[in-house]
């Protein structure tokens, strides 16, 4: 996703007049701002079965990379939040096998493929039952829930970064910084 900005030169100008301290606040408070209607839609489109994994949708704090750039990141952290790469990529399906096995899990697929045979030992519970060996896993399909809402989202994010940059600078310093108009594209 390419994002454009008109106006972009004239506001650095704007940015780099002002003191460091200063220019690094704003662009901060602007990401952090940027960032929230990402995040709201990615717990909006988050799958529901507890609810867990919405909560686990957050808004990191920006970074200063070492070239200078600025960068925030909207990611899953806390409970339940490893779950959230099997909605959003899918799982293929694959075997899973109770006790030790000496083959590796893709050797352990490969061979359920091959013979539709399960590995003896163990007991694996399965909902409310107990299976003896192992079972084929039918894997799931992707439900891609991050990548939308970066996708939905985008324009919002670039609108609330220009409402906060200019709101922090007026705040701080009594100058209206110059309008910076966005386009997004794919």
């Amino acid at each position: 996703m390419t994002i454009k900005m008109k106006g972009g030169q004239e506001l650095s100008a704007f940015l780099q007049a002002l003191p460091e301290r200063l220019q690094k606040g704003a662009v901060r408070s602007a990401l952090t701002a940027a960032a929230k209607p990402i995040r709201d839609q990615a717990r909006a489109n988050a799958p529901r079965e507890s609810g867990k994994l919405a909560k686990a949708i957050k808004t990191g704090s920006p970074k200063v990379e070492p070239d200078g750039t600025v960068r925030i990141k909207v990611r899953l952290s806390g409970e339940h939040s490893f779950l959230g790469i099997f909605h959003e990529y899918g799982v293929r399906p694959h075997f899973i096998a109770a006790g030790d096995s000496d083959l590796s899990p893709r050797k352990l697929t490969q061979k359920a493929r091959r013979e539709g045979s399960s590995e003896s030992g163990g007991v694996l519970k399965v909902g409310d039952a107990f299976v003896s060996g192992g079972v084929m896993h039918p894997g799931i399909p992707a439900r891609p829930f991050m990548r939308p809402a970066l996708d939905t989202a985008a324009d919002e994010a670039t609108q609330a970064f220009a409402d906060r940059l200019r709101s922090y600078l007026k705040s701080k310093t009594g100058f209206t910084a110059p309008a910076v108009l966005t386009e997004v594209e794919e």
